[in-house]
């Protein structure tokens, strides 16, 4: 009797019915993501990376090292500015001109599709403008804070359940050990890692433009 070859396992596999959860990284592209991108890929787990137009120049490398491996990138605006104090072109333009500086440094024209607002700053106006889903998250480390990494990892660790969304900052050397430890054990503890746009879909939710989530 021929044994079938069972079919390889796609990377991207999601199984909706055990928890997942989404790690994000704000303030990057920064050289830490290579060794969080590292990590990840050991454990067959994704993140998304809210990346600064301003920070993106001459980081081509990084940013295609994040794609490549299945991560996702998000925009996080060109400046950090708070976009609560802008509005018309100035406004627009911190929603496109991250999304256009990401695609010219992808190797095939990436398109960002979430966007996170600095400091989580949105009023009626930035929902309005917004050419994207807008991102929240429901664990703040207060990575940039506190800078120590064990406190991180115990944060998380006491407050993450399914569907959390984590967020971390890559620029900070504490946050990506934080992020190297916490990733095993989280895998560990049979949290599947994905991106925004996986855990959405696996959620069933239809993300609309300019709406929290």
């Amino acid at each position: 009797i021929q044994v079938p070859i069972e079919a390889p396992i796609v990377k991207n596999e999601i199984d909706p019915s055990k928890p997942m959860i989404a790690l994000t990284f704000d303030d990057g592209p920064s050289k830490n993501d290579y060794e969080i991108v590292a990590k990840l890929k050991e454990y067959n787990a994704r993140a998304t990376f809210y990346v600064l137009g301003k920070n993106v120049g001459n980081k081509e490398d990084i940013i295609n090292t994040i794609l490549d491996s299945g991560c996702e990138i998000g925009g996080h605006s060109w400046d950090h500015t708070s976009l609560v104090k802008l509005s018309g072109n100035a406004l627009t333009n911190q929603f496109t001109s991250v999304r256009d500086v990401v695609k010219s440094a992808s190797n095939n024209g990436y398109e960002i599709k979430t966007f996170r607002p600095p400091y989580g700053a949105v009023n009626e106006v930035v929902k309005g403008a917004s050419p994207f889903p807008l991102i929240m998250w429901d664990i703040d480390t207060l990575d940039w804070k506190t800078r120590n990494a064990k406190k991180t990892v115990d944060h998380v660790l006491k407050n993450v359940k399914d569907g959390s969304i984590i967020l971390m900052h890559d620029i900070h050397s504490e946050s990506k050990d934080a992020a190297i430890e916490l990733i095993p054990i989280l895998v560990e503890k049979g949290y599947q890692l994905v991106t925004i746009s996986e855990l959405m879909e696996a959620k069933n939710i239809q993300m609309q433009n300019g709406v929290l989530y």
